[in-house]
Parts: C-alpha cells; sequence; structure tokens
C-alpha cells in the first residue's frame, strides 16, 4: 500500500481522561514484529466480563513502555474500579489521568497498522498537538465485532496541553 497516497486522518475529539486502572494480559514487542497481538487477544477473550470489578463491557489496547526504536509492551485489558487479586497471570497497570486526541478507525480491524500511521505522520502534526509521554489507548466499544473485526474503534493518543 502506497502510504503517500492515502487520506488525512481527522482528530474526532480532545477528551480529558481521569486516572484509569486497567488489568489485563499484557506481552512485550520488539518492532517491527507486532504479529502475536491478535493470538494474544484470543487468549484474553475468555476472560472478558469474567474480571472482578470491571466497568463495563469495554476492551482495551494498551501500548506502552515504548522506547525510541519501536519496542514496547502490549496490554489486551478491561479497566476495573480496583485491581483484583485474581487470575494471577494477569497484569495491573495505573495510567494517570490525562488528555488525548481521539482518532476513529472505522474500517476492519487488519488495517489498524494503516491508521496508525496516518495518525504518527500526519494527523497529530497536522492537528497543531504533540505526544505526550504516555500509553496510547485502543477503545473497543460494544459496537467492535471480535468474530467479524468489524464495528469500529478509537485510538487515544496522549497529547500535551
Amino acid at each position: 500500500m502506497n502510504q503517500a497516497t492515502q487520506t488525512p486522518i481527522a482528530i474526532a475529539r480532545i477528551t480529558e481522561s481521569g486516572a484509569m486502572l486497567m488489568f489485563g494480559l499484557s506481552a512485550k514487542y520488539q518492532a517491527p514484529n507486532n504479529a502475536g497481538i491478535p493470538s494474544q487477544w484470543n487468549r484474553f477473550g475468555p476472560y472478558m466480563d469474567q474480571i472482578q470489578g470491571q466497568k463495563g463491557h469495554i476492551a482495551y489496547g494498551v501500548i506502552y513502555n515504548s522506547d525510541d526504536a519501536g519496542n514496547f509492551d502490549y496490554m489486551c485489558a478491561v479497566e476495573v474500579t480496583e485491581f483484583p487479586s485474581s487470575p494471577p497471570e494477569l497484569t495491573r497497570l495505573r495510567i494517570p489521568p490525562q488528555t488525548y486526541a481521539v482518532f476513529e478507525h472505522r474500517e476492519h480491524i487488519s488495517s489498524l497498522q494503516s491508521t496508525f500511521h496516518k495518525i504518527w505522520n500526519n494527523g497529530l502534526a497536522g492537528s497543531g498537538y504533540q505526544a505526550a509521554d504516555g500509553p496510547a489507548l485502543e477503545r473497543y466499544g460494544e459496537s467492535f465485532d471480535p468474530r467479524t473485526g468489524l464495528g469500529g474503534l478509537e485510538i487515544w493518543v496522549p497529547i500535551r496541553k
């Protein structure tokens, strides 16, 4: 796919988020290989709606501990009201209050990497905002269907005020 011919992406909105407690399955990825993320979601699927204190039916992909080489940790997670003690194989992550630029991804989940490319190469830069150091979020609402990969999602990029 020719990245130069893709249409730019617009920020849907700017939002303030309070502190969030994420609880989920985490793995490390070395750039550019992130092919394990779909199977990570498959492993996390049975935990969905089974975690004590889960807030709603929204799932998150949390990208954190990124470095300049493109390596990162990725967590398939749900937000919780407080960290449960089990299951022990799941990871806890506190995200402080943050301002986010929110972008919409309406296509099939397989094109998500292309949307991230648009955000970092022209969406965020063209908006006048600068990325802040902190976790980026993929927010999978109730309209997202994990069986088909359709239904859309939001990408929340931390920004400086």
